[in-house]
């Protein structure tokens, strides 16, 4: 699989997730951070992508407390913002060279196979938490 392709498979975890009954925006903001940090690991991140990953961030979050809220005008704003920021990042990533060295993205030791995956999180089994 080539860099390029692995950077994007994470980085297009960092979209909403939909229509999901129990959302939780600690969740979902772990979920970004976590894909956006596996994807910024394939490539030489320029100080610009390190500008949109924190743009991404902010905007999950506001996407997060949004949702949470039920304010449906902040809400459409929030994911717009984040979808425009994630585009961006990828317009940028596209220019940068790969990483000089692999980075193991997998969770555990024990899982291989999560390195292939990106990271989502389903569900919550604990309930509904808010920061």
């Amino acid at each position: 699989m080539k860099m390029k392709t692995q950077w994007k498979m994470y980085l297009d975890q960092t979209t909403p997730p939909g229509a999901v009954v129990d959302f939780s925006a600690a969740a979902f903001v772990l979920q970004v951070a976590m894909n956006l940090r596996i994807s910024l690991s394939f490539v030489e991140a320029t100080p610009e992508c390190h500008y949109l990953a924190e743009r991404i961030m902010a905007s999950a979050e506001l996407y997060g407390h949004a949702r949470e809220a039920g304010s449906t005008l902040a809400f459409t704003d929030a994911e717009k913002a984040l979808a425009e920021a994630v585009a961006l990042l990828a317009i940028e990533l596209q220019h940068c060279p790969s990483a000089s060295h692999a980075v193991d993205a997998s969770l555990t030791p024990m899982h291989p196979a999560a390195a292939s995956q990106p990271t989502t999180i389903e569900s919550n089994p604990f309930g509904h938490v808010s920061l």
